[in-house]
């Protein structure tokens, strides 16, 4: 009966019965007990001071990051800022470096475990459907206005391809297309390496600008060196085949930046301008070693740099081990430009590697300030002799990188005209199927039947994955 009677009391008690002076007291009453509420939070958001000699990096005294990334040159550079920033900050950085192939499954198994194991998060831009769609890392475009911002940044100073394919996910199925998901990380662009000395006895004193002029020279060189494959292209199956053709199929026709499908992951493979890029390929399969599909990037690279090959096309990241004379046979014979156009114009392939905030961090702001000062304007040059792919403007000219790594100023020049990989979720699966019928072509099946089989196979796994290439059109 207690617990009926004050029931009933609370229940039927009327605010507006209460006088004016009751009334003063419980607004009062009321407003302090929401001062009392919000007080915590809002000093639990508060920022730290500003880091002893520092205009913008905080004191992140007693906090731990912890960087996930792939082993290689550029997180090596990423260490050597990241004990800079301990010093000024007060932080302690954990980089975690791992084989790339496991870093996406391992991140998501992560994620799905609820671990929170990551601060800043890094991926091959190509995978961003599953970090972005996925949910395992934050938009940072409120931090780019906040506080917290290296006032020196500089985006302009960042090619605005590299802004938009790194930083942007402009799918249907983004949860904000015009959000900035990612900085870069490590940057990549496809270009041609190329023997001046054997060019110019075949009567070139440039690289060739179209693949026919490269099919033509390749002939040349052939004549001139009767035992030298004068070609050498990373195709094997892993990614290594797109990334040599993708260019090339842009060139053909195939549109940028996604040539392999549209909007709705509708597939092109089997499309006029990418049976023809096919074709383009295989003819100059004429000029490259027997084994040629077994090649990838480090294979072509080796070639190259033992002096037997003349030409052959790769990420930047590969180009300063044909530079080292300690490694590398033509150190002091090679030159470097854009990979070969097509009839539809000139096109370069943008690879690379970007950062993000994990959205399971404890430690967000400290991680977004990592994050600002490893990709930051001021520490390019740092950066990138450290040995880390840097995708600034200000960098790509400075003249100590230049003088060491002679084909930065190129990387800015071709990303006039880029084009890149799927993004999507499926990408991963989706890849290996277009390589799969691509190989196929190139091991002398019907170009027209063939990819029309691949592209009815894409078509599947995109509704697998979610999508709707139906919206385009039936299946092929």
């Amino acid at each position: 009966m207690k617990y009926d009677f004050k029931y009933k009391i609370l229940m039927y008690i009327n605010i507006n019965y209460l006088g004016g002076y009751y009334m003063n007291i419980f607004k009062r009453l009321i407003a302090f007990m929401a001062f009392v509420v919000i007080l915590p939070i809002n000093y639990a958001n508060a920022l730290p001071p500003l880091a002893a000699g520092s205009d913008w990096l905080r004191d992140w005294s007693g906090t731990t990051l912890v960087l996930t990334s792939h082993t290689g040159p550029t997180t090596d550079a990423a260490k050597a800022l990241s004990k800079e920033f301990e010093k000024i900050t007060g932080a302690t950085v954990e980089v975690i470096d791992e084989s790339w192939t496991d870093l996406l499954a391992k991140h998501q198994a992560d994620y799905a475990a609820g671990n929170g194991s990551y601060d800043v998060v890094t991926w091959a831009y190509l995978w961003a459907g599953n970090y972005i769609e996925g949910g395992l890392v934050d938009d940072m475009t409120s931090y780019m206005n906040s506080e917290l911002v290296d006032p020196n940044y500089d985006m302009d100073d960042i090619p605005l391809a590299v802004q938009e394919v790194y930083g942007r996910y402009r799918l249907a199925s983004s949860p904000n297309t015009e959000g900035l998901w990612a900085l870069p990380y490590k940057f990549d662009v496809y270009l041609a390496m190329y023997r001046k000395d054997l060019f110019a006895e075949a009567g070139y004193d440039s690289c060739p600008s179209t693949y026919e002029e490269l099919y033509e020279a390749a002939g040349k060189i052939k004549e001139n060196h009767p035992d030298m494959d004068p070609l050498a292209f990373p195709m094997a199956m892993g990614g290594n085949f797109l990334s040599s053709f993708m260019a090339m199929n842009s060139g053909y026709g195939a549109g940028t930046p996604d040539s392999w499908t549209d909007g709705n992951l509708f597939p092109k493979m089997h499309q006029p301008p990418t049976v023809a890029a096919a074709k383009m390929m295989k003819k100059l399969m004429d000029y490259m070693p027997a084994d040629a599909l077994d090649y990838d990037f480090d294979k072509a690279n080796t070639a190259f740099a033992q002096g037997n090959a003349a030409y052959t096309v790769n990420w930047n990241a590969y180009m300063p081990y044909v530079l080292d004379p300690s490694s590398s046979a033509v150190s002091d014979k090679v030159a470097f430009c854009g990979t070969p156009g097509g009839p539809e114009g000139r096109y370069s392939a943008l690879g690379g590697w970007v950062q993000g905030i994990s959205s399971q961090s404890d430690n967000k702001d400290a991680a977004f300030q990592l994050i600002q000062y490893l990709s930051g304007k001021d520490r390019g040059v740092e950066y990138a002799m450290n040995g880390g792919s840097v995708a600034r403007f200000s960098t790509a000219n400075d003249p100590t990188v230049v003088a060491k790594f002679p084909f930065y100023p190129i990387l800015m020049d071709v990303l006039k005209g880029y084009t890149g990989f799927g993004q999507y979720r499926p990408w991963p699966e989706i890849e290996k199927t277009m390589e799969t019928y691509f190989h196929k072509v190139m091991l002398g099946e019907d170009p027209e039947k063939t990819l029309l089989q691949g592209a009815r196979q894409v078509y599947v796994q995109a509704q697998r994955g979610g999508y709707n290439p139906g919206a385009t059109g039936d299946k092929p």
